[in-house]
């Protein structure tokens, strides 16, 4: 199942804490289940998202909880929208019908 795993960083961030995220995260690898499609970081500085494959809901949670003292995390699940029309049109249609 894909998802958008959106990222804050913490309000009480240290300068201390900002350089160790950064050391955690470029030793550490995505656990099983995880495969990032893509990630991007906020141009102001503020945090990021993360495009991500994931097989289990434990698998996310493993990789979320690695960050968990420097982050607030925000989880979505994604529906491409060539799936997400039709769906939308047919529960519209259905909706309507209901008197």
């Amino acid at each position: 199942m894909l998802f958008a795993d959106i990222y804050t960083f913490k309000e009480d961030l240290s300068e201390e804490n900002q350089k160790r995220v950064v050391q955690v995260f470029t030793s550490w690898t995505p656990p099983a289940g995880v495969e990032f499609k893509a990630h991007y970081e906020f141009a102001d500085g503020s945090g990021g998202i993360v495009i991500m494959e994931v097989s289990t809901a434990a698998a996310l949670y493993e990789g979320n909880v690695a960050f968990s003292p420097f982050m607030h995390f925000r989880v979505e699940p994604l529906v491409d929208i060539k799936e997400g029309v039709p769906i939308e049109m047919k529960v519209f249609a259905w909706r309507d019908s209901v008197r």
